[in-house]
């Protein structure tokens, strides 16, 4: 049997573990730099029977926000619903390796929901509202009923105790999808902003988001 080569090892380390720095070095000079560009968020143009809606994002990092979507539904209520990650955004567990799994590969995701009364909605405005970000638009209200009806008909339909988690004042349960780089909460809020008929233009991975 022969003896593995000491220079041949290191060789072949080094040629797989530079290519790799070099990868990530620039994924990450990619995402430094354009994290900050917010996608920008084009609303219906006279919305039928039109309501406000709001997207509020939480900095998870200085380049990526969490955001969730609220709705009013018919009876004055405020409706938040947010994906994420289950380990991460259910279960508090926010260290380096919980981060990056969920952002590499596919792991098991949750859905959050909270209701809010009118007062209790104006303090939930005013959490962290230097460092949050509070959009507002106006969409129809007929297809803001249809997405609210097909949200709660996901959230139920998991058919099992929802996790309260304090930190962040939502019921969570599992959700079909998983969560991952590619389809993060910024992804999931992006595309329930389309099925309100906005139109989203840019990169939504980091969360940052501006109304035009």
């Amino acid at each position: 049997m022969s003896t593995p080569n000491p220079l041949t090892t290191r060789a072949v380390w080094r040629n797989v573990l530079i290519p790799g720095l070099l990868l990530v070095g620039g994924l990450f000079l990619s995402f430094r730099l354009l994290a900050p560009i917010p996608a920008r968020i084009i609303p219906p143009t006279s919305p039928e029977m039109p309501v406000t809606i709001w997207v509020l994002g939480s900095p998870v990092t200085p380049l990526f926000y969490h955001n969730s979507l609220i709705l009013p539904d018919d009876s004055g209520q405020w409706i938040e619903y947010s994906f994420g990650d289950r380990a991460v955004f259910a279960k508090n567990q926010n260290r380096l390796i919980n981060l990056a799994q969920a952002v590499l590969y596919p792991t098991p995701a949750v859905l959050g929901r909270q209701t809010f009364n009118p007062e209790q909605w104006q303090r939930r405005q005013q959490r962290n509202p230097e460092r949050g970000q509070r959009l507002s638009l106006e969409v129809g209200r007929e297809e803001v009923q249809a997405l609210l009806a097909e949200l709660n008909q996901r959230y139920e339909s998991a058919n099992t105790e929802p996790l309260y988690n304090p930190n962040v004042d939502l019921y969570f349960v599992p959700d079909a999808e998983s969560y991952t780089g590619w389809n993060t909460c910024n992804h999931l809020v992006a595309r329930w902003l389309r099925q309100l008929d906005c139109k989203i233009r840019g990169l939504v991975f980091s969360g940052h988001f501006r109304v035009d």
